[in-house]
């Protein structure tokens, strides 16, 4: 039976990041009772897929879950146990803020069968974390990150960002030897970037906030790779890095195309034959559940050539790369012309029996190698 992931979006947040453009909502928090009323509603509707996948991951999302209190986290672990099989599930993941969660609160967490933290540290320069709009301190992420040790959390993730305006290549560097000291099991080190529709976007547009230049980009992606590596970090997908066997279980699925079922405002789901999402609005989603009704706001069917390049696109971002067979099957007796055009033209392109594959540096042209690939 094909394994597949769960998701839980939770959109409330104490503030919003300039950068942010997911959906989550400040000021809202007295929504939370309803909204898991809601939730419970939502995944109970969805029983029918009981059967259809095994569910091996858990993924709560936001947003800022680690806002919801225990006892509304337990009320939807257990209508996800009720309406799923759930005992095949290897990974819980919970994000949260550093400052955000007391000790006792993740104490409750760990009680409630959650295995993984996901920690938004993102920066240790407090001036750093100011302009990106954190709430928390530096200090905050050590005190956090001591506690979820202490309570029992032995698999916790830190993300981290770097091509932030004033952060210079030496801080950067800085920042990854004391996260390293820190010794996470998973590092998640993104690049800043300006999405439309975030007041990063509007700050950079009206010339408020520079960006920095493409090289500092560039430098301190490549130093992420040269310094994590030497810490024994294994680098599998272009943004996350692992110590062994510690790599997320839950956005494999998402990388590898793998079905998943996501409930919650914004929520996107995926039956390998179509995706589709709900309303990205807190009170639409509570409107439509109360009235019996489903809260999605569109689908979309995949047709081949859809399946194919997303196959491509996400193949291309894991160290394992692409099936070749998926390759061969589709251009067949052209494949060997096919093969030695793309190698021509991408010389960091690894090529095997079984795989196709980005080589250290090529992992800077991933997106147009995959568009050069699309059909």
């Amino acid at each position: 039976m094909k394994k597949a992931g769960l998701y839980i979006h939770i959109p409330f947040c104490k503030v919003k990041c300039i950068y942010c453009d997911f959906y989550s909502i400040t000021k809202k928090e007295d929504q939370i009772p309803l909204f898991t009323k809601c939730l419970l509603k939502e995944i109970d509707s969805y029983k029918d897929y009981a059967r259809k996948w095994t569910f091996d991951t858990l993924f709560f999302g936001g947003g800022t879950p680690s806002l919801l209190p225990a006892k509304y986290l337990e009320e939807i672990l257990q209508k996800l146990h009720d309406t799923f099989d759930t005992s095949k599930i290897k990974e819980i993941t919970l994000e949260t803020n550093p400052g955000e969660a007391s000790l006792e609160h993740l104490k409750d967490i760990r009680k409630l069968g959650v295995n993984r933290l996901s920690m938004g540290f993102q920066s240790f320069d407090d001036k750093i974390l100011k302009v990106l709009g954190r709430l928390h301190k530096s200090k905050d992420c050590f005190k956090t990150f001591k506690n979820a040790r202490k309570v029992g959390f032995d698999n916790i993730n830190t993300d981290m960002i770097f091509n932030i305006p004033d952060l210079s290549i030496e801080k950067w560097k800085e920042d990854l030897e004391t996260l390293i000291n820190l010794d996470p099991e998973h590092i998640s080190a993104y690049s800043l970037t300006v999405e439309p529709s975030t007041k990063l976007f509007n700050l950079v547009k009206n010339k408020e906030l520079l960006m920095p230049l493409e090289k500092i980009d560039i430098e301190q992606f490549l130093s992420t790779k040269e310094i994590l590596s030497k810490a024994n970090y294994k680098h599998y997908e272009i943004s996350n890095y692992a110590k062994d066997n510690m790599e997320c279980k839950h956005n494999l699925h998402y990388w590898s195309l793998s079905p998943y079922l996501s409930f919650g405002p914004s929520a996107h789901s995926y039956d390998l034959n179509k995706r589709w999402w709900n309303y990205k609005s807190l009170n639409k989603y509570i409107e439509n559940l109360s009235n019996n009704l489903i809260p999605v706001s569109g689908y979309e069917s995949l047709s081949k050539t859809d399946n194919y390049n997303e196959i491509i696109l996400n193949g291309l971002r894991l160290s394992r790369g692409v099936d070749l067979t998926i390759i061969k099957k589709h251009y067949n007796s052209n494949f060997n012309n096919y093969i030695n055009s793309i190698k021509n033209k991408w010389d960091c392109l690894e090529i095997s029996n079984n795989s196709i594959k980005i080589t250290d540096n090529g992992a800077l042209f991933v997106d147009e190698i995959s568009a050069d690939m699309f059909i």
